[in-house]
């Protein structure tokens, strides 16, 4: 197992990732790429920075890009379902409030490539002293459509 350190002017990279990863063919949520955070490294008052650069071709139909802590099934700090925007540029933070099981971020509540309006904040309680992921996934509205991460990075600071 790697010796995991970041100091607390420094992010630690945990992952990164240029390689195209593309969604067609159906209309289930799909992963695209995952990042595993060892057990542990994630500590009470630590925050996730994650970007995120996703493509797809202009039509009218629904392209969904989400960001889940905890797996496929875990909370959506990202949630963003868009139509005719061809990229769309994410930029996330999920926070430990004091604690290794409790997380906030937020979600601009007006879905869209620019991330305007209300913030609706998100919360969870991912035990973070356990191995868990981070996902990036796609789904679409119609199957013949496409929606592709095109980068995407993980960092951690210390707090």
């Amino acid at each position: 197992m790697p010796n995991w350190r970041a100091s607390k002017a420094t992010p630690l990279l945990l992952a990164g990732s240029a390689v195209l990863a593309s969604h067609t063919g159906n209309t289930n949520e799909t992963i695209l790429a995952t990042v595993n955070i060892p057990a542990g490294l994630m500590g009470p008052n630590d925050q996730l920075v994650i970007r995120a650069l996703w493509t797809s071709p202009f039509s009218v139909n629904t392209k969904t890009a989400r960001i889940r802590l905890g797996g496929i099934g875990g909370t959506a700090y990202l949630d963003n379902p868009y139509t005719t925007a061809i990229t769309l540029d994410t930029l996330k933070h999920i926070t430990a409030r004091n604690s290794q099981t409790s997380q906030v971020g937020g979600q601009a509540a007006t879905a869209g490539p620019t991330n305007t309006g209300a913030t609706v904040i998100i919360t969870s309680a991912v035990d973070m002293t356990a191995a868990t992921t981070l996902v990036f996934t796609a789904q679409l509205g119609n199957a013949a459509d496409t929606i592709a991460l095109e980068m995407y990075e993980v960092e951690l600071w210390k707090r």
